[in-house]
């Protein structure tokens, strides 16, 4: 009797603790890219080359985040119904580490858009990957701290809807973006 009564406080501090963790990996992430909209804070310009592929260190941030994203989102899924025992310690590692992966592609894109007229880019599929990214961040951020109960099953159903939409378009823009460019040139 009192191992489950213990078992559940437990749960419910670590909870506690993991979207106090979240609202302040969310707050640095709109902090920082108010920062660089408003010009206070920016990383500046220089060439990183990595494997022959020379782009801004901006540039690789937000693939260091993205890729991230896309290799540990579908993690999570398989480890929560196989080793259920292990759910505590993935979900802390999936929310905290999906966040900062969040706050370096909100710095890469905070830079792309606020870049200057004369090398403005084209944001084409960056923007709805961007909106989408964000989408997949709210749900969660929704789902785990217990705001949306009253909308459970719809936020539910949209969490891995936009990751589905994530996926598609994370392809769509690397298209656009190495492939098609040469294909013109």
């Amino acid at each position: 009797m009192f191992s489950i009564q213990f078992a559940l406080i437990r749960c419910l501090i670590l909870k506690r603790a993991l979207v106090t963790v979240a609202s302040v990996i969310a707050a640095v992430i709109i902090i920082v890219v108010a920062l660089i909209f408003l010009r206070v804070w920016r990383i500046p310009f220089f060439q990183v080359e990595v494997l022959g592929i020379s782009h801004s260190a901006v540039h690789w941030i937000g693939w260091i985040g993205t890729l991230y994203i896309a290799f540990a989102t579908p993690i999570y899924p398989i480890i929560k119904r196989k080793y259920f025992h292990l759910l505590e310690k993935t979900l802390s590692i999936h929310v905290t580490g999906n966040l900062l992966a969040v706050l370096l592609v909100s710095i890469h894109f905070a830079h792309q858009v606020t870049r200057p007229l004369s090398s403005y880019p084209d944001l084409g599929t960056g923007i709805v990957l961007y909106v989408a990214m964000i989408m997949l961040s709210a749900t969660g951020l929704i789902l785990i701290s217990g705001i949306g109960r009253k909308f459970y099953r719809q936020i539910r159903f949209l969490h891995p809807a936009f990751a589905i939409t994530f996926y598609t378009v994370i392809v769509m823009h690397i298209l656009e973006d190495l492939i098609i460019p040469s294909i013109f040139t």
